[in-house]
């Protein structure tokens, strides 16, 4: 701990407890002549003044600035009113506490922490274990900005493909994968959802703008097909042995009928037919659209132009892997990579030390006292450097005049520390929004899937303290995979008992019967996933949920490994088949959902190479795309494999 570092950290603590003493504005000179720890001179205080309020800004402390009365001409004057600052008792129990660090552990947002958010709420609780990790959802550069336009009502503008639009916003979900931001369209005059990844030029407007209006149900929760305006009714068939993963997958349609051959006959409602036909050319040549004649032809139009833009398949020499592009690795993988480069301890900065200081003083004092060990616990405080700053930085801390009763006292009597006289830091700093929509996103999560009441309970008073309705503003889908499939799994993982699976293995377009040891369920990327050995196989694999058709606990039993087991959503062997595909601008949009291993752009072509896990999926890949992309390499994979395809599927139509 260095010399300069306690004296901002001091400095800071100053500054903050001055400023929420103060019942009125303190104007900068003043600031600068009673608050211990500014330099003398006045520009070596305003820029240092300056650093300051951005510092506090930046933790989420609330700075009031505005003229002080009475000053001719105006003077800027500073204060902290308490009501911004302080976080209100949310009167958690213990099961709720209890309830909503488990949701911590067990779901994230993505390349955040919820353990700063819990600082505020008394700290994580000693001898915490980390759970096995749920869910990692991915995070948005919008979603603070958002959370915190709907918890003021503020409009807010931003420009959606191309178009400028106004927006009262209401709620955020998570669905499919993909965050959406849901609300009254000003210029439409109507409920809208709209893709966070889609939004650019972001502004919110002034709060209390509108009241909101209640959310449209469902339309998110249906099949993509179904979501648009106006409806058409396909129809369609579909073999026997792809045919239960098919009803699972469109909900069994409008009608369905089950035929002698274990086919079926489906009729789905149709508002998006490019969706609708991507979704049958997934079948590959297991279904056949039959009506109505034009969606018929668009479907036999894309395959034409796919059979006619084939050609023999290049075979250049494998280059070098590299780094660029992103992995396959399941949610865990980025966590992991960064805790094997982290250091056993680090020093804090001055920032970190403030934040969890602010949080542990009044907790302190509340308490009476605690033990030097369990408040290291639970703020994540060094023990040396957190004994370091309350004998010689927090001891020093107080409010003008800075006489021994305007000081905090801090005792240390062997391992019991004790604060007193710290009324200023009487109660914690206020969540701040990224904290809060942390908590938010993983308790709302968890509760989606338990149903947990003193988690219900729990989330229900926090979202009360931050002012925000969290069952109408919040909602969190972690995947598709039907409630029963995964109860039963989760059951298997429980009770180490052996199960007996139908599986549709989309890779390689196979269904089989198998006889798996789930280890672990998780979600990841909108779907859900068990990680489980496989006696087919006779190895590890993963096995996507909604492509579970049937499953079955059997009485045999299993050892469970000794080792965590890894979320890993999809992990190529090192001689998996590989392929190299020249996207045109039509064809982008599949750099978004699918790892690549390297990308290079010639103009506004990107010339990229993909891991094939199966055959299948890259023709599945080809026909969706169509003539916007071109195979120029490969390694484990057949000549001209989206024309193939394409050949196939139009054998079945009869040419």
């Amino acid at each position: 701990m260095t010399a300069p570092a306690s004296a901002k950290l001091e400095r800071l603590l100053n500054l903050t407890a001055a400023l929420l003493a103060t019942e009125r504005l303190l104007p900068a000179a003043e600031i600068a002549a009673k608050v211990a720890g500014y330099a003398s001179g006045k520009e070596a205080f305003r820029r240092t003044f300056e650093r300051d309020k951005s510092e506090l800004r930046r933790m989420g402390i609330p700075l009031t600035v505005g003229a002080v009365p009475g000053s001719d001409p105006p003077v800027e004057g500073y204060r902290i009113h308490p009501r911004d600052y302080y976080l209100a008792d949310p009167g958690l129990e213990a099961d709720e506490r209890a309830a909503l660090h488990l949701a911590a552990r067990a779901v994230r947002l993505e390349e955040t922490s919820a353990d700063t958010a819990f600082w505020a709420l008394g700290g994580l609780p000693p001898g915490n274990d980390a759970a096995p990790e749920l869910a990692v959802i991915p995070s948005d550069e919008n979603l603070v900005v958002l959370y915190r336009a709907i918890c003021e009502r503020s409009a807010i503008s931003f420009r959606h493909r191309g178009d400028l639009r106004t927006v009262e916003p209401v709620q955020l979900r998570f669905v499919r994968g993909h965050w959406y931001l849901g609300g009254q369209d000003r210029h439409r005059q109507a409920w809208r959802n709209f893709r966070l990844d889609r939004i650019g030029d972001l502004t919110a407007g002034p709060a209390g703008e509108f009241e909101p209006v209640p959310a449209s149900p469902g339309d998110l929760e249906r099949p993509p097909w179904e979501i648009g305006e106006g409806a058409a009714v396909a129809q369609l068939t579909v073999d026997a042995e792809l045919a239960d993963w098919a009803l699972v997958q469109t909900s069994e349609g409008l009608r369905h009928e089950r035929r002698p051959d274990g086919s079926v006959w489906l009729e789905v409602s149709v508002a998006n037919p490019d969706a609708l036909v991507d979704f049958v050319l997934g079948l590959l040549e297991h279904a056949e659209l039959l009506g109505p004649p034009a969606l018929r032809e668009l479907l036999l139009g894309r395959l034409r132009a796919c059979a006619a833009a084939g050609g023999e398949t290049a075979r250049p020499t494998p280059p070098p892997r590299t780094s660029s592009g992103s992995s396959g690795a399941g949610p865990e993988s980025g966590r992991r990579a960064a805790a094997a480069g982290r250091p056993g301890h680090r020093t804090l900065t001055s920032a970190e030390r403030m934040h969890r200081l602010l949080q542990l003083i009044p907790w302190v004092a509340g308490r009476g006292g605690a033990e030097l060990a369990e408040i290291t616990e639970r703020f994540d405080y060094p023990a040396d450097e957190l004994l370091g700053d309350l004998q010689q930085v927090v001891f020093m801390v107080g409010v003008p005049p800075y006489t021994p009763d305007a000081l905090i006292e801090v005792e240390v009597v062997e391992s019991w520390v004790q604060i007193n006289f710290a009324d200023y830091f009487r109660r914690p700093l206020r969540l701040t929004p990224p904290q809060a929509i942390t908590l938010l996103v993983a308790a709302t999560s968890l509760l989606g899937v338990t149903g947990d009441s003193a988690l219900d309970r729990g989330l229900a008073k926090i979202a009360q303290v931050l002012g925000v309705n969290a069952t109408e503003a919040l909602e969190v889908h972690l995947g598709a995979g039907g409630s029963e499939i995964l109860a039963t799994l989760q059951e298997a993982c429980g009770s180490h008992r052996a199960a007996a699976i139908r599986y549709y293995s989309y890779d390689r377009d196979a269904v089989g019967d198998r006889v798996i040891e789930p280890h672990r369920t998780f979600a990841h990327d909108g779907a859900w996933y068990v990680r489980a050995y496989c006696r087919t196989a006779r190895h590890e694999r993963t096995f996507r949920l909604d492509r579970v058709s049937a499953a079955q606990l059997t009485d045999e039993s299993f050892e469970p490994p000794r080792e965590p087991v890894p979320a890993v959503s999809w992990e190529p062997s090192a001689d998996a088949p590989w392929v190299e595909l020249a996207l045109g601008p039509a064809a982008h949009w599949v750099l978004d959902y699918h790892p690549t291993t390297r990308r290079n752009w010639d103009g506004d072509t990107c010339v990229a190479r993909f891991e094939v896990g199966g055959i299948a999926w890259l023709e599945r890949l080809l026909l969706r795309l169509g003539p916007a992309a071109r195979v120029t390499g490969g390694s484990g994979i057949p000549a001209d494999p989206g024309g193939s395809a394409a050949r196939r599927i139009l054998a079945r139509y009869g040419e």
